[in-house]
């Protein structure tokens, strides 16, 4: 939609819902746009549970979390459950790499770095609309 907020910022955690309007009957009432709120429980932007998550995740390997810039957040608009972000060692120890999360269902709901590299990340994993959507380059291979 065009003047909407991008995928993840401050506006992206109040979406409206418009519904399609028409002749009112008589006995029914005017419809609204209803407004859909996402829930936080622990307060902190959708940039930094995915943050946290990559900081915290076993496949950053040798790389201190304190060296680690989690930058280009971006949650899928075809799958909010999936989002990638850019991480980039500080420290010089490995080239910036591309991260892909996942968000699992309550209870725990929290964001979980599910792949991290260079090249071909998502690419088995994820629906080619959702690749698209996230702008996550797939070579595709003749049949052989």
């Amino acid at each position: 939609m065009a003047g909407s907020p991008t995928a993840v910022g401050p506006g992206a955690t109040e979406q409206t819902a418009t519904e399609a309007t028409g002749p009112v009957a008589a006995a029914g009432p005017a419809r609204q746009p209803a407004v859909i709120t996402a829930v936080q429980r622990d307060g902190s932007s959708v940039d930094e549970q995915i943050a946290q998550a990559v900081r915290s995740s076993p496949l950053l390997g040798e790389v201190p979390p304190g060296n680690v810039e989690v930058t280009d957040v971006h949650v899928s608009t075809v799958d909010p459950a999936v989002a990638t972000a850019r991480v980039i060692p500080t420290g010089g120890e490995t080239d910036p790499a591309t991260a892909l999360l996942r968000h699992s269902a309550p209870p725990g709901s929290r964001w979980a770095l599910t792949e991290l590299g260079t090249a071909g990340v998502g690419c088995d994993a994820l629906a080619p609309a959702v690749r698209d959507d996230l702008n996550l380059p797939c070579e595709t291979l003749p049949p052989g």
